[in-house]
């Protein structure tokens, strides 16, 4: 024990912790330290706060090694408040990454897409591509100001290049974002029905509701075969659930089969605070008409 006391002289135990808060100190041995305790603290007043001060050797005058620690409880009181924003931040981050496992299931030939890599191949693509980076941009400048997009033409003319490229932007900026086609998100909500699932529906819906972003891409296709009703029904209810987020819709029908598939009530809400883009080529157009 006296071996112990002889080694953790108040003193050294004092400049050891000088030269670690101080850089000043980080190098030299030329100095003393003292304390001084009983000091009001700054953030409650009692007179309960320390603070730390050394001298260099042959010198008149001290000077603080570091601002006053305030109070004990004080002190609890801020390294609490410390760990909870570090605990706060690895959840976010927890949550990020599992957001990013369960929902961001972009297709994976464009799983590196991005605007300098896609070929517009007229007006129209060209206009279409402006609009999605415009689209991009506001959101990052200003996502306290969301709007939804619906994004309708016909296959290859490529929405959903274009949505990935928006989703990496967006994402790489710390965004939660998700990107998966209807009928997948249908698939994953028919999950949480079999035995001894996981998940319940009321915990996807909430998972979708707090995306920053959601793309649903393909709106539409999933209107092949299954109960029409629940289809329609729970589409619905995805688009509820982002009510006040960006969403952003792509679909390869056109203004008059999509209200069939997805049904009206459905598709009134896809206009909801949303801003159309046209990708429909001319010559697609002539097709349809003579269909």
């Amino acid at each position: 024990m006296q071996d112990i006391n002889r080694f953790l002289n108040i003193e050294d135990v004092l400049k050891d912790a000088a030269k670690k808060i101080n850089q000043i100190l980080s190098d030299r041995d030329d100095f003393e330290v003292k304390g001084q305790y009983n000091l009001p603290c700054s953030v409650c007043g009692d007179e309960t706060a320390s603070r730390l001060f050394y001298r260099i050797f042959n010198q008149q005058d001290w000077f603080p090694v570091e601002k006053m620690m305030n109070c004990h409880a004080c002190r609890e009181k801020e390294a609490f408040k410390d760990y909870q924003e570090r605990s706060l931040q690895e959840l976010k981050a927890s949550i990020s990454e599992r957001f990013a496992k369960e929902y961001f299931l972009p297709p994976e030939p464009l799983m590196n897409a991005g605007f300098s890599n896609y070929q517009e191949t007229d007006n129209i693509t060209a206009g279409a591509k402006e609009r999605v980076i415009l689209f991009t941009k506001s959101f990052l400048e200003f996502p306290e100001k969301p709007y939804n997009l619906l994004i309708m033409g016909n296959p290859g003319t490529g929405k959903t290049h274009l949505c990935v490229a928006m989703a990496r932007n967006i994402k790489q900026k710390g965004f939660t974002v998700g990107f998966l086609t209807t009928g997948k998100l249908l698939s994953i909500i028919k999950e949480t029905y079999q035995k001894g699932a996981s998940k319940t529906e009321k915990a996807i819906l909430r998972d979708i509701s707090r995306l920053d972003l959601l793309i649903l891409d393909d709106v539409g296709s999933e209107a092949i075969g299954g109960n029409d009703d629940w289809r329609k029904g729970m589409i619905f209810e995805i688009v509820e659930s982002r009510s006040g987020k960006p969403t952003i819709y792509t679909s390869n029908l056109t203004d008059v089969d999509l209200p069939v598939a997805v049904g009206k009530r459905v598709y009134s809400r896809l206009h909801d605070n949303t801003q159309f883009i046209d990708l429909f080529t001319d010559d697609y157009r002539k097709k349809f008409r003579i269909k």
